[in-house]
């Protein structure tokens, strides 16, 4: 709701500082007074804000820097802290941190920050360098030479980063000393609890029995909607979970009106063999964007500090949501898509891992692969021709191991 920006270096480029300066006025168009200091090995420091006045209050003209701090966000619990009435709330946070000691450094601040209730990205000067300390909101940072300018925004200071660089950012929920690098974690809730988007394929079951294995709690999410296989995959979840001794939970996704033309969801034909593993020609639009914002939403809600999933390297070929990427982009953005304080993390365990590893993965752990279910088609047994089928079918091939779902066709047909 506002931004902040400086700078500290033995020089500090005042036509560099304003144009930054210029640039994150289009977060506040209040203040943008430049203080400035002196290190004690003589660097210097400035130090600026812009304010985006709140709608309730009045202009004001005894704005940001206060003593050395500059705040961007809001302080909720400024008057518990001891903040007069009619007060600006950021001018709160020099008091606090001078009381608990937070200008000795990045742990000194982060125990100091415990106290406070809201949402903050700081710049401190201390005695010997700046520290940025940031919740959700944002702070990045960009090296010229000896000197690091910051600012709110990755967009504030991109024209002056040179050729081939970006503006890195503090990592949420952290503090980060300009002088050292010394990077200390804010505290958050969080815990050893994962819930796991089950589909009962060979990926998700392998990735809920790896989990267990390092020691959390699981339990299984399923996502009913409207694919073929639904009722085979739902069947198959519920026994997985009793295997495991776990919950599973089950939860609609009306893709009534985002189907498209996908296989899965209509009559159309399902691609067979390599032709059907090699291109997501049953692609369903924007699944796995949809299915992890619902189970981090529950997540959040049941207390589970994880979202895991079972995308894998192979499936990165012929899918773009099971990308390695996709999922980076996804778990740098969940700290703003949950509560302050609180941490949802996404995991993909097999991320890095081709069909055939998994299935070894999973056998070295006991997965009973005759529970799981992975054929696009909801035919009383595994098809064996779909891209899915082909793919088990061969990572079970390649391991010297016979796929128990054909297995279970064979002695079926036999009897």
């Amino acid at each position: 709701m506002c931004s902040i920006f400086g700078a500290v270096g033995p020089t500090i480029d005042t036509t560099v500082l304003d144009a930054i300066r210029e640039a994150a006025k289009d977060r506040g168009r209040d203040g943008g007074r430049v203080e400035t200091y002196q290190l004690l090995d003589g660097r210097r420091v400035a130090l600026g804000n812009w304010r985006a006045t709140p709608t309730t209050e009045a202009a004001r003209t005894d704005l940001q820097p206060y003593a050395g701090v500059v705040h961007n966000g809001t302080i909720a619990n400024d008057r518990e802290l001891g903040n007069p009435p009619g007060e600006v709330d950021s001018k709160i946070l020099p008091v606090v941190i001078d009381a608990e000691g937070g200008r000795a450094g990045p742990a000194a601040l982060a125990h100091a920050l415990r106290r406070v209730k809201g949402s903050f990205a700081l710049a401190v000067v201390t005695d010997t360098t700046v520290l940025l300390a940031a919740n959700y909101k944002p702070i990045h940072f960009l090296a010229l030479g000896e000197t690091v300018y910051f600012a709110s925004m990755e967009r504030h200071l991109a024209p002056h980063a040179p050729f081939g660089c970006r503006p890195a950012q503090v990592a949420p929920y952290s503090v980060l000393d300009l002088t050292t690098g010394e990077s200390v974690p804010l505290p958050r809730q969080e815990n050893r609890r994962a819930l796991v988007i089950a589909s009962s394929g060979l990926d998700s079951t392998t990735v809920a029995y790896a989990l267990r294995a390092e020691g959390w709690h699981v339990d299984l999410l399923h996502f009913l909607y409207g694919c073929r296989a639904e009722t085979k995959e739902a069947e198959r979840v519920k026994k997985i979970a009793a295997h495991l001794q776990c919950e599973a939970v089950f939860m609609p996704l009306d893709y009534s009106q985002s189907a498209g033309n996908s296989p899965l969801l209509t009559d159309g034909q399902i691609a067979s063999g390599v032709t059907g593993a090699e291109y997501a020609h049953e692609w369903v639009p924007a699944r796995n964007l949809l299915m992890i914002a619902k189970a981090v939403a529950y997540a959040e809600a049941n207390g589970y500090g994880a979202v895991a999933l079972g995308n894998n390297l192979e499936e990165g070929g012929a899918y773009p949501d099971n990308e390695e990427q996709f999922t980076t982009l996804l778990n740098a953005a969940l700290p703003y898509a949950v509560q302050e304080g609180s941490k949802v993390e996404l995991l993909a365990p097999v991320g890095m891992l081709m069909k055939h590893e998994i299935v070894a993965l999973g056998a070295r752990l006991g997965v009973p692969y005759e529970l799981t279910w992975s054929c696009y088609r909801g035919g009383e047994h595994h098809c064996g021709a779909c891209g899915p089928c082909f793919m088990r079918r061969e990572a079970f091939r390649r391991n010297g191991l016979v796929d128990p779902a054909f297995e279970e066709a064979r002695a079926d047909a036999r009897a």
